[in-house]
């Protein structure tokens, strides 16, 4: 009579305890399904993140010294393919701290034309602003400037990105970095003497590290103006408000300049022209 010798791994205590987690949906972090993402565009930068990219659908945050480092032409290689992908969809800007630099984003291949500019008098409504256009749908990424966004706001933003399924892009300042935040995934941008370090101070995943040494290039994505950039007064200046109530209604196809700016009022409040 041949008789069957036991599986210590089938009936394990421990085997026989996952099984039961299993049933509940719990999983260990190993087996668990890889977070969605995006690629950056640079391949150094991949390596670094868990999954190969950006989190798709939450908050990433840019911890910068101050604008003007390469940080947004850091961010242009990944919106670029996004665009691309969706014909029909926009990205938006939420209070640049400088106006946009028109043939750098031609250069790098960012249709203006389906970027609309934002602009608000405090951090309620920028956070508004972005709740507003995820519920209303067609953006591929939503872009802000802020920092004084508390772990609430940053929760909201959060949620805006799920409803989204896109991924929200945060600008605040490397003081930000002190304090702590339920973003997904914070970069920490620094440059010293031409030379760029990127950390990954937090992510969700087994990645992470330290990109040092990078070569630093003039970002291209802010507009010059006589060796300077024009100041966020300037653009406001510059602004077209739109009318309405509900959503901020946002600029398509055929709209002038670097996108349209529209200033955004609170909650209950109307637009006006």
């Amino acid at each position: 009579m041949q008789t069957r010798e036991p599986n210590p791994s089938n009936n394990s205590p421990a085997a026989a305890l996952e099984a039961r987690w299993q049933r509940f949906g719990v999983h260990r972090a190993s087996r668990a399904a890889a977070p969605l993402t995006w690629s950056s565009g640079w391949p150094w930068l991949d390596a670094l993140l868990p999954g190969g990219g950006y989190p798709l659908a939450a908050v990433t945050e840019f911890l910068v010294e101050s604008a003007g480092r390469g940080e947004l032409s850091l961010l242009l290689a990944a919106l670029k393919p996004r665009l691309e992908a969706w014909p029909d969809s926009r990205l938006v800007f939420v209070e640049p701290p400088h106006r946009l630099n028109a043939p750098a984003l031609d250069g790098a291949g960012i249709d203006r034309a389906r970027v609309p500019v934002i602009r608000c008098r405090d951090t309620a409504e920028r956070v508004w602003s972005i709740e507003q256009l995820a519920a209303a749908g067609g953006f591929v990424a939503f872009v802000l400037w802020d920092d004084n966004l508390d772990t609430p706001a940053l929760r909201r933003l959060q949620l805006a990105s799920e409803k989204a399924g896109g991924p929200v892009f945060v600008y605040r300042d490397l003081a930000c970095a002190r304090h702590r935040s339920p973003a997904a995934l914070r970069l920490a941008i620094q440059s010293r003497n031409g030379r760029q370090k990127i950390e990954v101070l937090k992510c969700r995943g087994p990645a992470g590290g330290t990109a040092d040494g990078l070569k630093a290039a003039r970002d291209r994505g802010w507009a010059p103006v006589q060796g300077t950039v024009v100041p966020t007064e300037a653009a406001n200046r510059e602004s077209a408000p739109m009318t309405g109530t509900g959503t901020p209604r946002t600029a398509g196809p055929g709209s002038a300049g670097p996108g349209t700016t529209m200033n955004a009022n609170a909650p209950g409040r109307s637009y006006t022209r």
